[in-house]
């Protein structure tokens, strides 16, 4: 199992868990970014926020079946 599928395993308020860890090993370990870039690292943080969210919702069996449909 690779990382990426783990996390995804793990329900969303876990997930968020681990994107906070990450977040915090980033600044421990990573060189400080100008200030310029927070804006941008803030917006990155609600899109990976919004996707943990909503991937529950998007990605499940139920909608392939629609998603087939409109293929016709």
């Amino acid at each position: 199992m690779n990382l990426q599928s783990a996390v995804n395993s793990l329900p969303p308020e876990a997930q968020l868990e681990v994107f906070d860890f990450v977040e915090f090993l980033q600044q421990k370990y990573v060189k400080k970014k100008a200030p310029v870039k927070h804006v941008r690292e803030d917006s990155e943080y609600w899109t990976a926020l919004s996707l943990v969210s909503v991937q529950s919702i998007w990605d499940n069996e139920e909608d392939d079946i629609y998603n087939e449909l409109l293929k016709r």
